[in-house]
């Protein structure tokens, strides 16, 4: 850990910013989390911590929203059919599904679509995009370096989930150049499995293509608004570069420290916002480490 991470941790810890945030957070009503490495430990289990160690923590904690009638919203690059699965299993009954692209509510009863900028030409977003021909330009451009996320990637309603280590900046210039200016890539995190890529590749990310005008953000607000919720009264979880985006958006914003592990640069985008904190846990750990603070001290 360089001397960067060391200063950011002292200054943005949890531990270290009880008193803004008792004085800047209200009752929390919603609570937003990531799923992959934030929610979840190890190889997508609750009951396991990023050292694949067993773990009741985050179980204990999801029970406590119940208790207290917090809203936990899953905001997942997962498609909304993975989601449902999860949500009935864990008591939730809300999500946003496929990077904001889908709001669901009470476990599908209704279901609300953001296709961004994007005129839906095919029955669904996912094959209007797929008919366009910028995942061809994509996939010509960076051979070995990216690929499908199988099998995430499929029965999917709207975005398109690669793996790979691509310059996403480099990769947003590659289509406006080509005229996909209505489409961009996300960088949803680093993951474990590696498929087909190159192997002498550093680490491995998910990024998600999907309109412009789409986002977890954009999918965020739009609860937000329908629901009428304060933002004083919402917080949100993460542990990439897509999840930091929402702490405009919400009271407080908390990073689980798996976070700073890999994703260069992350300490810049911490100090760009005064309501981002670090847990001193990593996963389903440092979900349940927010859980204990917001119950014993903003319930």
């Amino acid at each position: 850990m360089n001397l960067d991470i060391k200063k950011v941790m002292a200054e943005r810890s949890l531990k270290n910013n009880t008193d803004w945030l008792k004085a800047n957070l209200k009752k929390i009503k919603v609570l937003y989390t990531d799923v992959d490495g934030t929610l979840v430990g190890a190889r997508g289990s609750l009951f396991l911590t990023a050292n694949g160690e067993y773990t009741l923590e985050p179980a204990k904690a999801i029970v406590e929203t119940h208790k207290n009638e917090i809203d936990v919203v899953m905001i997942s690059g997962r498609s909304a059919r993975q989601l449902f699965g999860d949500a009935r299993l864990l008591g939730f009954k809300n999500y946003i599904a496929e990077l904001g692209c889908e709001i669901v509510y009470d476990l599908g009863k209704k279901i609300i679509e953001n296709p961004g900028c994007c005129q839906i030409t095919e029955a669904t977003l996912y094959e209007t995009i797929a008919k366009s021909g910028v995942v061809e330009l994509l996939l010509k451009k960076y051979p070995d370096r990216l690929e499908y996320h199988t099998p995430w990637s499929e029965s999917r309603k709207c975005t398109h989930v690669f793996r790979g280590f691509i310059d996403v900046k480099e990769a947003i210039n590659l289509l406006e150049e080509n005229g996909f200016s209505e489409f961009t890539l996300a960088d949803n995190g680093i993951i474990k499995r590696r498929g087909t890529l190159n192997k002498d590749l550093p680490e491995i990310h998910a990024y998600h293509l999907l309109p412009k005008a789409t986002g977890k953000p954009e999918g965020l607000k739009k609860d937000r608004e329908i629901r009428n919720i304060p933002k004083e009264c919402t917080v949100a979880i993460g542990d990439a570069f897509s999840d930091i985006v929402l702490a405009p958006h919400v009271g407080a914003f908390f990073l689980v420290r798996n976070a700073l592990s890999g994703n260069n640069g992350m300490e810049k985008e911490i100090m760009k916002y005064e309501n981002v904190f670090v847990t001193e846990t990593e996963m389903g750990l440092g979900f349940a480490e927010v859980i204990k603070f917001l119950i014993g001290e903003i319930g």
